[in-house]
């Protein structure tokens, strides 16, 4: 990414964010340490200066050249760090692997543990095959014995350059329920402190802490600008999608267009419409609708052929089984300790009534 594309973000995006806000930049796609860390040098303290003070930043690597050097830009410019970890060594190096053909698991938990010993807490993104969730006691050890507190799932889909998926076999939503209970329960018991993303975003809608904010489905809540500058929103997946009825995703250039003008454009409008009809379809027909906010929309595209369309393998994979394990994890929870009520944790209240009676047939969780 040129440094003018750079200067166009600061300028035309990034300086326009309302000062109470406190979006994310995020270096994703690819392998973000490939460039050289005196690119970020430029492009974090460029960004920062336009950017609202609770604006945070974060990177997601493979994590095989994380140097001393990266972890000093880490450290000092507060930069968040996930890495790519799919489980224990077998799993992972059955699919990542170097241009020699050699797995990169020990590579990867080289820089894990630099990061720990740095004073780092990384988070960690594993992405399931169906041979993955027999083994849900081996991940979670995983997990613990290498002191990973913050986790999240992604399933092996059909998006983009990966035309077919390890999933279109078989229906797993069983499986994946079982393999996420599993690890919640073993978590549980053993009071390791285990984050779940897609478990906790889950917790959060049944809680009523916040409305359900689906990101993807409304236009601009996600910017993507690519290395030259093109522009997308929605999915962030958009980007690499080829869809010439919607110009492949592709609102515009920030080195060529003013911001204002990318948010008034037909293509923008046009896209909001189609996904919007695809919102509705879900919140018509699906009982996870309160827990999702209507899906997301690269997967339905790449699944259904049609933005205006309802459910899909990956929000089946995904955020259902996600909210089915949850249900049941708090539904046994109570069932084995009644007399305990409030014992899942402080503060916490399971309404047992509205359990069998909300949206998921399924739970609320209150804050006390």
């Amino acid at each position: 990414m040129p440094r003018a594309v750079i200067d166009a973000i600061a300028e035309k995006i990034v300086s326009k964010i309302s000062p109470d806000a406190a979006p994310t930049i995020v270096w994703h796609a690819g392998e973000p340490t490939v460039v050289p860390l005196k690119w970020y040098e430029y492009a974090h303290p460029r960004l920062r200066a336009a950017a609202p003070q609770g604006a945070t930043f974060s990177i997601q690597s493979n994590g095989i050249a994380i140097s001393d050097e990266w972890l000093n830009f880490l450290r000092d410019t507060g930069t968040r760090i996930g890495l790519s970890i799919d489980g224990p060594e077998r799993f992972h190096d059955a699919r990542r692997k170097t241009r020699s053909g050699r797995g990169t698991w020990s590579l990867v938990m080289n820089s894990l543990r630099r990061l720990q010993s740095s004073g780092f807490d990384p988070s960690v993104i594993s992405v399931l095959h169906p041979q993955c969730l027999v083994a849900a006691d081996q991940f979670y050890e995983f997990y613990r014995d290498n002191q990973i507190t913050q986790v999240s799932f992604s399933i092996d889909e059909a998006e983009g350059a990966n035309s077919t998926s390890s999933f279109d076999r078989h229906d797993y939503k069983a499986e994946m329920v079982h393999f996420l209970y599993q690890i919640l329960s073993r978590a549980f018991t053993e009071k390791y402190p285990l984050h779940i993303r897609e478990i906790e975003r889950i917790s959060r809608a049944l809680a009523g802490q916040d409305d359900v904010r689906n990101e993807q489905v409304q236009a601009w809540q996600a910017v993507v600008v690519s290395a030259s500058g093109d522009v997308t929103s929605f999915s962030p997946e958009f980007m690499e999608l080829n869809s010439p009825p919607h110009n492949n995703f592709c609102f515009g250039n920030i080195l060529e267009d003013e911001f204002e003008d990318l948010i008034q454009g037909k293509l923008v409008k046009a896209v909001q419409a189609e996904i919007r009809r695809g919102v509705d379809i879900c919140r018509a027909s699906c009982r996870y609708f309160e827990a999702c906010g209507g899906g997301a929309p690269s997967n339905k595209l790449s699944e259904n052929r049609s933005l205006a369309s309802g459910e899909t393998s990956f929000c089946r994979l995904s955020i259902q089984t996600a909210a089915d394990a949850l249900i049941q994890f708090l539904s046994d929870q109570i069932r084995d300790s009644p007399e305990r009520g409030s014992g899942l944790g402080p503060g916490l209240h399971v309404d047992t009534h509205a359990l069998f009676t909300s949206p998921l047939s399924s739970g609320t969780v209150q804050r006390a």
